[in-house]
């Protein structure tokens, strides 16, 4: 493998001029490049000198530094609201080594299909904050979906307004240190008995992720003692592909039967 030039931006500035570079590639915690070929890659950016390593939580909005590790947002968010949705799904993410080694920023960039941080992120209308050749606030769902969002740019932070959601997330696994086949995270309002705002997304599937919307329209506005599992087991219907997928029927019928049961226990605890 040819040599690689390794870049040390000191400002967000100077981050923002490599980034521009082709065949020049940002390095956080460098988990995902150790899976990744990069005999077309001519250099690496390393982050560390940049300040993007915070969380900062106040009463409308919490904003995540891109270089923050999945560790550093379960420890700051724990301190507020240990209960969070990001807080639950990362806390059983990976292992202890990498938790404190994988950062946000490049967990979104890479999307791998057993994230355990996208469905929140996503369920959260949550929006990065680029620099480069685009730069500004976009919806993470526009980042995943549209790769020239990702083309010579650098995330900087995720945001995402500071409402109070019940929430819970669900990871499809065989063994208690496996990658998820597929999550599920949901987030519920609850007023007076009854759903008034609900999100599903479940990650893993044939398109990285799905928002479940025949479920959500199923419970919103329904009381809380009207919910049947069964009834929302019928209206999960997921397309699972993939060399980690054994069957994908029994795969959508798993993750029907896990929906309901979590959401049933959501609503009664």
């Amino acid at each position: 493998m040819k040599e690689l030039n390794w870049n040390y931006p000191k400002t967000l500035a100077d981050a923002e001029k490599l980034v521009r570079q082709e065949n020049v590639l940002p390095h956080g915690g460098g988990t995902g490049l150790l899976l990744r070929n990069l005999t077309g890659v001519d250099g690496l950016i390393e982050l560390s000198q940049l300040a993007l390593r915070s969380v900062n939580v106040t009463e409308n909005e919490v904003e995540i530094g891109s270089l923050c590790t999945y560790a550093d947002v379960i420890s700051e968010l724990k301190k507020t609201d240990p209960e969070h949705i990001l807080a639950q799904c990362l806390r059983h993410s990976a292992n202890t080594p990498l938790r404190n080694r994988i950062t946000i920023g490049g967990s979104i960039a890479m999307f791998p299909p057993w994230s355990d941080l996208m469905g929140a992120l996503i369920a959260l209308d949550a929006k990065v904050t680029l620099i480069g050749e685009n730069s500004g606030d976009f919806p993470v769902e526009d980042y995943v979906k549209d790769s020239n969002l990702c083309k010579n740019s650098l995330i900087t932070a995720v945001k995402f307004h500071n409402s109070g959601w019940r929430s819970a997330h669900y990871r499809e696994i065989r063994t208690k240190s496996d990658m998820p086949v597929f999550n599920h995270t949901v987030l519920l309002k609850v007023e007076a008995d009854k759903i008034s705002e609900s999100r599903i997304i479940v990650v893993g599937t044939a398109s990285k992720f799905t928002r479940l919307t025949a479920v959500e329209d199923y419970l919103n506005s329904r009381k809380i003692d009207e919910i049947k599992p069964a009834e929302i087991e019928k209206l999960v219907n997921l397309k699972f592909a993939g060399s980690r997928i054994d069957d994908p029927d029994y795969s959508n019928i798993k993750a029907g039967i896990e929906l309901g049961r979590m959401i049933v226990q959501m609503v009664r605890t």
